[in-house]
């Protein structure tokens, strides 16, 4: 791996000029924010409106201050002591594959198995319990080939270009729709990160189908779209099936000693500016970097790891 370029991350300051300024709602905000609550926000191996989606965060600005870390650095901050300067990290990435060339001169999508070093870090952080784990959207298909411990700690898995193996069952390649006007209901109103949501919002996104792990979750929020396969046509029109999934689309969880929220919205800008997605997302990241989340995930562990 890369402990030096991890370490080079952690000392730049916020990175969020890199993918150049957007018009999305962090405009007048502070780059990398000012904000109390310290967040690695982690990236790569998906492609992203870098400009639009590091405005988003910099609107989050008085809340936290952010600094990026692109895969495959990323994963050298599951050290404790590389994670120590942060108290949470944010997830909108698809970790644990690459691009390489192959004996042909071709270059081919490969799977990559994490190093026993990164699974041991992982471990000792998440039983350590002082941080907080935020994945959005699409990181539910991060390590979804070569480490089932790490799908355990989303609560889901994904992957829209290969069939997948979880929990021992094999399933075909996985759904995905863009621009799905969607309404999506609070079915737990009385925790603090739907706080604000009312029932419920309206938004327009990108659903997907895939295997979704309501047994070691607690949902918070449901979507209206009916996750079959006969609702994702540009797949189904190809002969592709796929069993019925879950409509959760947000969820609260423990992983070993550490409070976890994944949030399914937050495909593209339209998602981003959409005021009840800041609103999750503000209070995903400030409710796991409570000491009631920590005592919560502490009173409440998950064994995930051996």
């Amino acid at each position: 791996m890369l402990p030096l370029a991890g370490a080079l991350a952690q000392a730049q300051p916020p990175q969020a000029a890199q993918g150049g300024r957007g018009r999305g709602g962090g405009r007048g905000a502070p780059q990398g924010g000012r904000g109390p609550i310290k967040v690695l926000l982690v990236t790569k191996f998906h492609p992203f409106d870098r400009g639009n989606f590091f405005d988003f965060f910099d609107s989050l600005g008085e809340t936290i201050t952010w600094t990026h870390v692109e895969n495959p650095a990323a994963s050298e901050f599951f050290s404790p002591k590389l994670a120590d300067p942060y108290d949470v990290l944010v997830f909108y990435d698809m970790a644990g594959r690459d691009r390489r060339k192959n004996s042909e001169g071709n270059y081919e999508n490969v799977f990559v198995t994490p190093s026993p070093e990164i699974q041991q870090n992982l471990k000792t952080l998440l039983r350590n319990g002082d941080k907080g784990f935020v994945f959005l959207h699409h990181a539910l298909a991060s390590w979804v080939h070569t480490w089932p411990q790490y799908v355990e700690v989303v609560g889901a898995a994904a992957d829209w270009g290969s069939p997948i193996t979880v929990r021992g069952k094999d399933y075909p390649k996985s759904g995905y729709r863009q621009h799905v006007k969607e309404h999506i209901t609070v079915v737990d109103k009385s925790h603090p990160v739907v706080a604000g949501l009312g029932d419920g919002y309206d938004i327009e996104d990108e659903v997907y189908l895939c295997p979704m792990f309501e047994d070691s979750v607690h949902c918070l929020l449901r979507t209206d779209f009916k996750p079959i396969d006969s609702n994702f046509p540009m797949q189904s029109a190809q002969g592709w099936h796929h069993p019925p999934g879950s409509n959760m689309a947000g969820w609260v969880k423990t992983a070993e000693s550490t409070p976890v929220v994944y949030l399914q919205n937050g495909h593209d800008n339209v998602a981003w500016t959409n005021p009840a997605y800041k609103t999750l997302v503000t209070n995903a990241i400030k409710w796991v970097n409570t000491s009631e989340a920590k005592s919560w995930a502490k009173a409440n562990p998950s064994k995930i790891f051996a």
